[in-house]
């Protein structure tokens, strides 16, 4: 779809309905974003090293959902029935059934199907047979509009034929994946990011974000934590030509300015529609960063893979489970939040960069000790079966699990010595590190003054000591993006006593935060 925006559609997304706008904190306008975009993004040539931003609207505000009818509207123009994708999860809006709010808007222009995915009690997961469903359920549509969770979102990108507009409706500040041409998804029981596309507009109603479970719009926040961390990993990875995109401060500094002030949203978020407003502009410029810069490296470091791990390690339990037990998932098993985790795990991060940039200091880069010694495949390979094996006895995920950080180390490895280029420019690298990272501690405060967890064990669903560390530890052995973890293995400061400390000091933050 083309970047301009429906009629009468204010450029900035404003809402049109619903209670006064309240101060913004995080100003957002898309007409001006693609400006700054094109500019960060240009070329001496004239051409773009970013992607071009590929969705029509975003609005965002109070009663903004009485506007999908317009923007359906504007994007179907009449062309065939309309498909709503969502869970079986009641939601409201001002006391109302979003449902009946959402056919209100649609049902007298267009007929309307409702597909509901996954289970009537229990969690939605992207995996093949739910996502299969989907493009069976979409198949024909004039319009796709998926309502609810991200993980709804991402199946409805995954489904939506190409060409067939897209509508997505947030129901909470709980992702930063709803406007990103992403989805996560569920391969052999193992998490991969999957190129899909983009959602042609995004609604985001605070009308709707606050009647969300406290939970859920909190979890935002943790998920938005991995600006502290990811960030460093990316501009790592990129100057080790390690694998993703080239580094782009201009998407960095989408979001990574508004970070403390962030952190200072989450007292009394989920009852205040300006803040939620906020936390969910803030989420769509971080989707909106991972779409141009194409590849979700900008917000999805090493806390996000820890977090993969954990929720593959509860996905996994609870299908053993169902199989034990010949029915459904029970509501109230599974994973906690993806944000959560991601909260959690970004202070684990931070550690686990403070105590890299130390060995470091100390000489771990090595002058004179010679190359990086890459790891063996053949160890690997059987250290990965060792790790994975527990979650997946057939080995498919083991297997999965290999092929992408078989090619990690093959792409290092043709790149030459990757500790001779940290040690060439080792004090510049540094340099921009620190102005990037946070120490665990203030991560930790911060996440701890909005009322998220910020210990493993603290999370709904408590994860023991043993779990955490094999999450920890093998986080660099599940996916092809090379980062900090990657780092400390190249260094020889990834053995059991290292995690160990790295996991100690995320402690120590924790209770400096809580006590």
């Amino acid at each position: 779809m083309s970047g301009t925006p429906a009629p009468g559609t204010p450029a900035t997304g404003s809402p049109a309905l619903g209670s006064p706008v309240p101060k913004t904190l995080v100003p957002f306008d898309l007409r001006a974003l693609r400006g700054t975009l094109d500019e960060a993004g240009r070329r001496p040539d004239g051409t773009s090293s970013l992607q071009p931003l590929d969705m029509s609207e975003v609005i965002i505000g109070p009663g903004t959902v009485g506007r999908l009818g317009e923007v359906v509207g504007w994007l179907a123009d009449g062309a065939g029935e309309v498909v709503i994708l969502a869970a079986a999860t009641p939601i409201t809006v001002r006391g109302t059934r979003l449902r009946d709010v959402v056919e209100s808007q649609v049902a007298s222009s267009y007929a309307l199907r409702w597909v509901v995915l996954g289970p009537a009690g229990g969690s939605v997961h992207a995996d093949e047979q739910t996502v299969t469903a989907a493009r069976k359920g979409a198949a024909g549509a004039g319009c796709v509009i998926t309502v609810g969770s991200g993980t709804i979102c991402d199946i409805g990108k995954a489904a939506a034929a190409p060409g067939v507009p897209l509508v997505a409706v947030q129901t909470a500040t709980s992702v930063n994946g709803y406007a990103d041409p992403f989805s996560v998804l569920l391969k052999s029981g193992v998490k991969r990011t999957t190129p899909t596309r983009w959602p042609d507009a995004l609604i985001a109603d605070t009308d709707v974000l606050v009647d969300a479970p406290d939970r859920l719009n909190l979890a935002g926040l943790g998920d938005m934590a991995a600006m502290f961390t990811a960030t460093a990993d990316w501009y790592l990875a990129a100057l080790l030509r390690a694998d993703g995109p080239a580094y782009q401060p201009g998407v960095t500094d989408l979001v990574r300015p508004h970070g403390e002030a962030m952190l200072g949203l989450g007292g009394g978020l989920a009852a205040d529609p300006g803040r939620l407003a906020d936390l969910a502009r803030l989420l769509t410029l971080s989707g909106i960063g991972m779409g141009v810069a194409g590849s979700t490296a900008p917000a999805s470091g090493m806390e996000h893979a820890v977090s993969h791990l954990l929720e593959m390690a509860a996905t996994a339990t609870e299908a053993a489970t169902c199989a034990a037990t010949g029915g459904p998932s029970t509501p109230g098993r599974g994973p906690s939040l993806h944000g959560e985790q991601v909260g959690v795990a970004s202070i684990v991060a931070a550690a686990t960069w403070a105590h890299v940039r130390e060995r470091v200091a100390q000489g771990g880069l090595g002058q004179g000790r010679g190359p990086a010694r890459l790891p063996d495949p053949d160890v690997v390979g059987e250290r990965i079966s060792a790790a994975f094996g527990r979650l997946d006895p057939s080995g498919a995920m083991a297997a999965e699990c290999l092929a992408d950080y078989a090619a990690k180390i093959r792409l290092l490895a043709s790149a030459g010595d990757p500790l001779a280029t940290l040690r060439e420019g080792w004090a510049d690298c540094d340099a921009v590190l620190g102005r990037l990272l946070t120490s665990p501690a203030e991560l930790a405060s911060g996440l701890a003054s909005a009322g998220l967890p910020v210990r493993f064990g603290d999370l709904p669903e408590p994860v023991d000591d043993d779990l955490a560390k094999w999450a920890v530890a093998n986080c660099a052995l599940q996916r092809r993006r090379f980062g900090v973890a990657d780092l400390a293995m190249l260094m020889g400061a990834w053995e059991d006593d290292d995690v160990a400390g790295v996991l100690a000091a995320a402690e120590t933050a924790a209770d400096g935060a809580t006590s």
